[in-house]
């Protein structure tokens, strides 16, 4: 159990790791400076207003630079297709962009619909799941039959219906994700609360006062923590997938924000005469993904 307790703590420290460099990936990978000191004399951080199309100014005073200083959305003509090198450590692709960068900053869109996704998914399954478990019957039946019914879509499909009506978008893609992913959180928050309700446990909560949802926030939900950990693990991998699925298909977030499924997309037109812009997003992704299943079946071991 300490051996599986152990690779679980590595394979989330590794998460950690990613999400951390994903997440710092302005500070990191940037052609604008960190700090700089503008015409007023005011501290200002050009570097972390990029994404939200703030221009910089040249009479800005740069005091702070980016440990790497390439841009993600410049497209450079004279420089395509180059190899990688000290210069671009993952290559370029297409159109000159340097991949290391756009790889850094897609890291953040892939994680976000990730984490984001699998958190909204749990909190929907388990309110779901959670009151079908504890109300009456009726209630039960209806609940049920309608998780069912949305476990009878396939996720990827359901995912890409919501899709093209939301009309695209990180919000419409984290929220089309996580309604695909619902169905089995609720289907595990409606066995565990039916489980847990017959115990001491419960039965003690309950004759000391406690209301079902006061009793079921308080007890039951810290009881299945550890399997709702391992569920997360792996809902966060398969968020991805869909994610990067969508992105490869041209369904994701709108160009020319990046995401590793896009930059997959964009990078299989050159395969036949470049490999970089195909292998390092593919490496990035099975290591993500590695990681998370390695940390979700320790997790289960554990448990």
């Amino acid at each position: 159990m300490s051996v599986d307790r152990r690779g679980a703590r590595a394979g989330i420290a590794v998460l950690a790791a990613g999400c951390a460099v994903a997440l710092l990936a302005p500070l990191l990978v940037n052609d604008r400076p960190i700090m700089a000191r503008n015409r007023t004399g005011r501290i200002i951080f050009p570097a972390l207003r990029a994404d939200r199309g703030v221009a910089p100014r040249s009479g800005d005073e740069p005091l702070l630079w980016p440990p790497i200083r390439r841009s993600w959305r410049d497209v450079d003509l004279a420089a395509t297709l180059q190899p990688p090198s000290a210069r671009h450590l993952f290559g370029t692709d297409l159109l000159g962009r340097d991949l290391m960068a756009r790889m850094l900053h897609g890291a953040r869109i892939s994680l976000a619909v990730g984490l984001g996704a699998t958190l909204l998914a749990l909190g929907l399954g388990i309110i779901l799941g959670g009151a079908a478990g504890l109300r009456g019957a009726g209630t039960d039946l209806l609940l049920s039959r309608a998780i069912e019914t949305l476990s009878c879509f396939p996720p990827f499909i359901l995912v890409m219906a919501l899709q093209a009506v939301g009309g695209g978008g990180l919000g419409a893609m984290v929220l089309a994700i996580a309604i695909g992913r619902t169905a089995a959180a609720a289907r595990f928050a409606r066995s565990e609360t039916i489980r847990w309700r017959g115990t001491g446990v419960w039965i003690a909560a309950r004759a000391a006062g406690a209301s079902r949802p006061g009793a079921a926030l308080r007890h039951l939900l810290p009881l299945v923590s550890g399997p709702l950990a391992v569920q997360a693990a792996f809902g966060v991998t398969h968020a991805i997938l869909l994610e990067s699925s969508l992105s490869f298909l041209g369904l994701g977030v709108p160009a020319p924000v990046p995401s590793w499924g896009a930059i997959l997309a964009e990078g299989r037109g050159s395969l036949d005469v470049a490999w970089w812009p195909t292998v390092f997003p593919c490496l990035g992704l099975a290591l993500t993904l590695a990681a998370l299943s390695w940390a979700g079946e320790r997790l289960s071991s554990a448990d």
